[in-house]
């Protein structure tokens, strides 16, 4: 018996040493690559033991840091959208009038307050519904919705009040009627009323079951305890050394309207004689507030992707100004491979999520179809580039 315990303890030992070891490699702002190990945090300093002595590396001249070795996690189904930012997958979760307890695997709850949560979806990311489902999410309410999954993989959108999750219904009040509707039947719910999605935090850390933290900053850290995150100036978390894939300091986001285009162009319906650049200044691709793009009927416009960016995301939508007169196809291609495109036939917005791998280059592309172009107005919502 005394060997038994005198195992248990040994092993116990060797975890433990185990996961105060925490090898990684570090991008700096000026392209240089560290690898050491993670030794801690100060208010404003990177902690890495590297070559037997530790470096301090100011946050302002840190890229990321990543595990070097990694293995990852199956997150569960259903993940949290937060007004900061962050995207949370949890396991079980709970609405009610005390705020929205999110509970992520292996981490402690996190309660948080109606207000600061965007969305929650109870099912996986799915190609069948990623651009309805992104779509409506990604485009701001007054009133809370409940995203109703119909046959044919159609999502049905209803507005009106969310008053409580649990784990199989979400009661909602619909027109002062109230409806306890199974989870099983929807795609998710989206809070009415919250201010545009912050995509710009100092830090972000992605954890190994893939939930990525947005925050205003990480309390100082000896290397061993978990790092006690905050959310905002009144959310905290906190997260176990051995769940960090990877944290990120600089800015996370890029507006492809900011970007200078490679190329763009308008092909008009009908031949004419009017000089193409005269057309193009008129009725081709147009940038707007750094924020938007509009393009037409019958254009395209393309941007070179930067290499340290992985994710391209947006909505599309009928500009309100043109309304509903003709068939349209949006495309998106990656270095000239359509990888994405949506037949907008109404005025619900599409929204996309794309990871570019390898690719250099990205098309955004309007086709006006076989019944001309007038009306044909396409707005880009925010399409941006993300780490």
């Amino acid at each position: 018996m005394p060997h038994l315990y005198a195992a248990e303890w040994l092993l116990q030992v060797v975890q433990a040493l185990a996961l105060a070891i925490l090898p990684v490699v570090v991008e700096t702002t000026d392209g240089k690559k560290i690898r050491g190990e993670f030794s801690g945090i100060t208010a404003d300093t990177l902690l890495i033991t590297a070559n037997g002595s530790v470096q301090k590396l100011p946050f302002n001249s840190l890229v990321s840091m990543k595990r070097t070795e990694i293995d990852p996690k199956v997150p569960p189904a259903t993940s949290v959208a937060l007004v900061n930012g962050s995207r949370i997958f949890t396991g079980d979760l709970n609405v009610d009038n005390n705020g929205v307890l999110i509970q992520p695997r292996r981490q402690p709850p996190l309660l948080t307050p109606v207000k600061k949560v965007r969305s929650i979806r109870f099912r996986k990311s799915a190609a069948e519904t990623d651009a309805q489902w992104l779509g409506l999410s990604n485009v701001g309410s007054g009133r809370d919705t409940l995203v109703i999954r119909r046959p044919g993989n159609r999502l049905d959108p209803q507005q009106g009040i969310i008053l409580s999750v649990s784990d199989t219904v979400v009661v909602f009040d619909l027109d002062g009627t109230k409806i306890d509707a199974p989870i099983n039947q929807l795609e998710g719910v989206i809070f009415g009323g919250n201010a545009e999605v912050d995509e710009t935090p100092s830090i972000r850390i992605t954890d190994l079951y893939g939930s990525n933290w947005a925050l205003s900053g990480i309390k100082p850290n000896a290397g061993e305890k978990p790092l006690e995150l905050q959310l905002d100036g009144n959310l905290q978390h906190s997260i176990p050394l051995e769940q960090v894939a990877r944290i990120d300091w600089s800015s996370g986001i890029r507006m492809l309207a900011e970007e200078k285009a490679t190329s763009s162009k308008f092909t008009p319906y009908l031949s004419t004689n009017v000089n193409q650049e005269i057309l193009k200044s008129f009725f081709g691709p147009q940038q707007e507030l750094k924020k938007d793009l509009l393009l037409n009927g019958g254009s395209m416009i393309e941007f070179r992707l930067d290499p340290k960016f992985k994710t391209v995301a947006g909505t599309v939508v009928r500009d309100d100004t043109s309304g509903l007169t003709g068939k349209l196809t949006v495309n998106i291609k990656l270095d000239g491979e359509v990888v994405w495109t949506e037949s907008l036939t109404d005025a619900e917005p599409r929204g996309f999520e794309l990871d570019f791998n390898k690719a250099r280059r990205i098309i955004l592309e309007v086709d006006a179809g076989d019944d001309g172009d007038v009306g044909d107005n396409i707005r880009f919502l925010r399409p941006r580039l993300l780490k």
